[in-house]
């Protein structure tokens, strides 16, 4: 996939308006056989000064284990992100057009008792009602290791979608007692 394949896609997403204030994550992450290793939540307080994103991340994994990682994202330019992290190795870039962040960087991730350095290729699509997909392709020395899916939501619009939504109506058969 090309970044520019989304030009024309909305809803448009500014990574910085996206994670600003509170934003919660469901998760998984599937070895390069597509069986599931791990699932996981994760909350996210976002923090916007000027052209900076903090991103304090807090990850709940089903095995009990918690991480934590904070993000400072810098847009350099619209559309183009630069990012660190504590187990990010380097710099993280970032490109978003229409409604697709593609990010990509490398990093320490914590295998067994030791860490690996992998390569993330990152992508995100924001589609209507504030939900973002975010898909990762996870690989080391060139080869695939594993793909994390990732849905996200503002829990202040998912609860506001949900309260104004009408109560479903009983159907007429339910309803004359059938």
């Amino acid at each position: 996939m090309k970044i520019d394949d989304f030009a024309d896609r909305t809803p448009s997403l500014a990574v910085e308006d996206y994670f600003a204030g509170r934003t919660l994550g469901y998760g998984l992450f599937e070895d390069r056989f597509g069986t599931v290793r791990r699932q996981f939540t994760v909350e996210i307080d976002g923090e916007v000064t000027g052209d900076t994103l903090v991103l304090d991340e807090r990850f709940h994994y089903a095995d009990g284990e918690r991480e934590r990682r904070v993000w400072t994202i810098v847009r350099t330019a619209p559309g183009f992100y630069e990012g660190r992290a504590g187990d990010v190795i380097g710099t993280a870039h970032g490109h978003a057009r229409g409604n697709a962040l593609n990010w990509t960087y490398d990093m320490n991730l914590k295998v067994g008792d030791g860490t690996w350095r992998v390569a993330f290729d990152d992508w995100m699509f924001l589609q209507p009602d504030g939900v973002l997909m975010n898909r990762a392709r996870i690989s080391k020395w060139g080869f695939d290791i594993g793909t994390v899916t990732l849905v996200f939501l503002k829990p202040d619009a998912a609860l506001k979608d949900a309260m104004s939504a009408p109560p479903p109506s009983a159907s007429p058969s339910r309803a004359a007692g059938r």
